[in-house]
C-alpha cells in the first residue's frame, strides 16, 4: 500500500476563472433540445383511424410535418400517421413524404405552410431531394430544381 501525500497544487479538477461570490454562471456549452412530448389528444384522434400514410404498417405515430422545435403546434392538422421506422426516416431525412401526401394530406400541407415556408417545407417533405428552383443572377431561366 501507498503512503498518502497531501494534494498540491496541479492536482484534481482545475477553474480556469475563479468564482466570485454573487458572480452570474454562464453557459458555455449549447442548450439541449427539450424532451420529447407526445401528441395532443386531438392528433392523436385525427390520425387514429388511418396506418402508417408510406407503407401502411401499424402501430403508427403522429408525425409533426412541421417539428414543434421549429414552429409546429398541437393541431390536429399538423400530423400525419407514420408508423415508427418511416417516422425515424423522415426526421432523419430519409424518406420523401410527398407523394404519399398528395391529394388525401393536402389539408396538412396547407397547414403546415401557415408555419413555414414553402421553400423549407418542399424541402422537408421531399428528403431535400427538391428544392424552389431560385432565379439565375445573370437575367437568364430560374436555376434547376436539384
Amino acid at each position: 500500500m501507498r503512503p498518502r501525500r497531501a494534494l498540491g497544487r496541479g492536482h484534481g479538477p482545475s477553474r480556469r476563472t475563479p468564482l466570485r461570490p454573487g458572480g452570474h454562471i454562464q453557459r458555455h456549452a449549447g442548450l439541449r433540445r427539450a424532451g420529447f412530448t407526445g401528441a395532443s389528444p386531438a392528433q392523436r384522434r385525427e390520425v387514429a383511424p388511418q396506418g402508417c400514410l408510406a407503407c401502411g404498417g401499424r402501430p403508427w405515430d403522429p408525425a409533426h410535418l412541421v417539428p414543434r422545435a421549429t414552429g409546429g403546434c398541437d393541431h390536429a392538422d399538423c400530423v400525419v400517421p407514420l408508423c415508427r421506422a418511416c417516422h425515424r426516416g423522415f426526421d432523419d431525412g430519409r424518406l420523401e413524404l410527398l407523394r404519399h401526401l398528395e391529394p388525401r394530406f393536402r389539408s396538412e400541407l396547407a397547414h403546415a405552410l401557415s408555419h413555414a415556408s414553402l421553400a423549407w417545407l418542399v424541402a422537408r417533405v421531399t428528403a431535400g431531394r427538391w428544392r424552389l428552383a431560385t432565379p439565375a443572377r445573370d437575367g437568364g431561366e430560374g436555376g434547376q430544381a436539384a
